[in-house]
């Protein structure tokens, strides 16, 4: 190899490493917190516009998104007014960068108030209000007020299989029919099928209430319109049921991310479209 070769070979090297411009193929991460004039929002949905890679804001309103430079990423929460910002090489790889969404104030040209003189600010007016706070077993200080009622199908579930199979009274012993016919029959496998099936329809419930149906559409892809028939789909994928024992909002969205491409894979909202069971 010539000298003249060698030396072209390294000032190439070298211009990839000193000039940004020629390296902004490369991936790397942008991390940092989505925060108002007060406090870190949490659950912002943060998309990589070139890439349609996303994820959302945890507790903290910190995230972390693949980028690389001058990609375009996009923050969007309800009540707030959607940002845009390009990637900078001051960006890459670090963990500083503090983003500022500003509240989306609706303003009315014409307010009513009546019959409480309101000003039309709920902070204000709920103090001037001075409401009496809501009575219920929590407020009263009973015991177990924190313990979620059981629903009509866990009640059945359980006077279906309530106690043992046998139990013994000295020598003799009492076989418990209504548990063992229940079995056979196969009553109880269709309460426990309906108790898991309410648990996920929850679980369903929570999910919009934490992301809503618009955050799902924009961030996974999908049209609005079909985000029940994914969200049902997911409810008949494995791993859907332990998203209720989930650490933080991130592990949900990464799970609907995953399962969003299968959901698009296969062209499934045609097939699960009003696919709801009935127990």
């Amino acid at each position: 190899m010539s000298k003249s070769t060698s030396f072209l070979g390294v000032c190439c090297v070298l211009l990839v490493f000193l000039d940004p411009d020629l390296s902004f193929g490369q991936e790397n991460k942008v991390s940092g917190s989505v925060q108002n004039r007060n406090n870190d929002i949490s659950n912002v949905l943060v998309v990589n516009l070139n890439s349609k890679r996303s994820t959302i804001t945890d507790s903290l309103g910190r995230f972390t998104l693949e980028a690389k430079l001058r990609d375009s990423i996009r923050f969007s929460a309800v009540q707030f007014r959607t940002k845009e910002i390009v990637v900078t090489t001051s960006m890459l790889g670090k963990d500083s960068l503090q983003v500022t969404l500003i509240e989306d104030v609706i303003n009315l040209s014409e307010v009513v108030v009546t019959p409480y003189n309101l000003s039309g600010k709920i902070a204000q007016d709920l103090k001037r209000l001075d409401l009496a706070p809501t009575l219920n077993a929590k407020a009263l200080g009973l015991p177990k007020a924190d313990v979620v009622p059981m629903t009509y199908g866990e009640r059945l579930l359980i006077e279906a299989d309530r106690g043992k199979y046998v139990r013994y009274y000295g020598i003799a012993l009492t076989i418990n029919t209504h548990k063992l016919l229940n079995r056979l029959s196969g009553r109880t496998g269709l309460l426990e099928a309906r108790v898991a099936r309410d648990a996920d329809l929850r679980l369903e419930k929570e999910i919009i209430a934490k992301f809503s149906k618009k955050t799902i559409s924009d961030g996974l892809g999908i049209a609005e319109s079909d985000v029940d028939a994914f969200l049902t789909f997911c409810i008949s994928q494995e791993g859907f049921s332990a998203l209720s024992q989930a650490e933080n909002n991130i592990l949900i969205w990464e799970y609907l991310q995953a399962k969003s491409l299968e959901f698009k894979r296969y062209d499934l909202p045609k097939e699960y479209a009003g696919s709801t069971k009935k127990y």
